[in-house]
């Protein structure tokens, strides 16, 4: 997968296969690093970005060729710590599982994250008319199978929103059941890509791992009444494709110690499971 720019440079790789990269944080390039170090949206951005200038400092990604990431979870170190200035990329072996794990550290060495993460690779053989039919037919079936579009979104200040972000979900239509809340949401070029949203971007095709990891965090901060919960890590599981412009049910029910469970549901099929888990 060969991109016109990149978040990390200066690869080297190690006898392991270990890859060494540094990192940019040029705010103006990269909007998302003014979210702070541990934020959902900044993490998942640094996911993409350093997974693929990695595989393609190792040379594993053929021309033609593309990824889709369908686990990763994440732990946060430090509380109290600067934006990544370098980082590593390694595979990780175990069982039937092929992993690859990046760590982030700050300009004082400090740890910052550690994510593990796996994905498909597929060619891009037939992949743009295989999604335009898989699009056409998510439009044609969502007046029937999908909730209708929230007429009022949440209010940026429940959300801790600044300014050029925006609201991917309705407040909650509490009918989640006893230990739960869902909440419609809808990810939109208007709401979630950039001019318009100046944090959030993606490949233009899907809702992708920023939007659902976001849509997520908003519906915990009106879960919790927090506009700015502190969340130490996280994993989501990935299904099925999310469509732009369709709204989708986020179910939320509560765990253990801080621990938030999320299913995403869209034209009645589940396409995403994440957890969430706040730092005390």
């Amino acid at each position: 997968m060969k991109l016109e720019r990149s978040y990390t440079s200066n690869h080297e790789i190690d006898a392991d296969g270990t890859v060494r990269f540094a990192c940019s944080r040029d705010c103006g390039e990269w909007p998302w690093l003014a979210l702070g170090p541990h934020h959902p949206v900044a993490l998942q951005a640094q996911n993409f970005w350093a997974s693929v200038g990695a595989a393609n400092a190792l040379g594993s990604m053929s021309e033609g060729q593309w990824s889709a990431l369908t686990w990763t979870e994440w732990q946060c170190g430090a509380p109290r710590v600067g934006d990544a200035a370098r980082g590593t990329y390694r595979r990780e072996v175990s069982g039937d599982s092929d992993n690859f794990v990046i760590a982030l550290f700050d300009e004082a060495d400090r740890e910052i994250v550690t994510m593990r993460g796996r994905g498909v690779v597929f060619r891009n053989r037939n992949f743009e008319q295989w999604r335009e039919e898989a699009k056409r037919k998510a439009a044609a079936s969502a007046p029937a199978k999908a909730p209708p579009a929230p007429s009022e979104m949440a209010s940026r200040a429940a959300l801790g929103l600044g300014q050029g972000e925006h609201p991917l979900i309705a407040p909650s239509t509490d009918n989640g059941g006893e230990n739960g809340e869902d909440f419609i949401g809808i990810v939109t070029p208007e709401n979630a890509m950039p001019p318009n949203n100046r944090v959030l971007s993606g490949s233009g095709d899907h809702v992708n791992t920023v939007h659902m990891v976001e849509a997520a965090r908003q519906a915990l901060c009106l879960a919790t009444g927090d506009p700015r919960p502190a969340i130490g890590g996280g994993e989501m599981t990935l299904k099925r494709y999310v469509e732009l412009g369709t709204p989708f049910t986020l179910s939320l029910s509560h765990g253990e110690a801080g621990e938030t469970r999320f299913t995403l549901d869209q034209l009645g099929r589940e396409c995403a499971a994440m957890v969430l888990r706040q730092t005390p």
